[in-house]
């Protein structure tokens, strides 16, 4: 069951968003969902190092330039980012709005998410007992983890600039 948080990300969201503890996340990625040209969901998945929140009310994603993803947010702007992890499960509406190019990610495009909704999912103890979520989407990068943190951390300092 979801219950509606307003127009901000919680504490914890924005913490687990904040580029902050890029190891820690590493081998996550969380569900994002547009709607393509003809009205229907579009899901695409983005890592910690395509994601960040910049305040309460706001984040910052990068997406593959030409993806189905970023045309979509071009053509409606419509944005639901689906984070579910360990213990926790938000769902993040908002109104995504391209951002000037990033010169050292010329595949990438970024745009800002202005939160307009959040919702919380969480069990009923009357109805789902002790069910809890244990974790969420995982995948690995082998021995190149290293790199990886490396290329995320140019790639959020990118999404910050103006």
């Amino acid at each position: 069951m979801s219950r509606d948080l307003g127009a901000e990300m919680p504490a914890a969201l924005r913490e687990r968003l904040d580029g902050r503890d890029l190891r820690g996340v590493m081998g996550r990625a969380h569900m994002v969902v547009t709607l393509d040209a003809q009205g229907r969901p579009h899901p695409a998945m983005l890592s910690y190092g395509d994601l960040l929140a910049t305040g309460p009310a706001e984040l910052r994603v990068a997406t593959y330039r030409s993806s189905g993803t970023a045309n979509n947010l071009r053509r409606s702007g419509h944005f639901t980012l689906c984070f579910v992890d360990a213990g926790m499960a938000y769902y993040v509406k908002g109104r995504a709005e391209e951002l000037p190019s990033m010169a050292d990610f010329p595949k990438l495009t970024r745009f800002r998410v202005a939160v307009e909704q959040v919702l919380e999912d969480y069990s009923q103890a009357e109805i789902e007992g002790d069910a809890r979520i244990l974790g969420g989407i995982s995948f690995t990068v082998g021995d190149a983890t290293e790199k990886w943190i490396a290329d995320w951390e140019r790639l959020l300092k990118a999404l910050l600039l103006p």
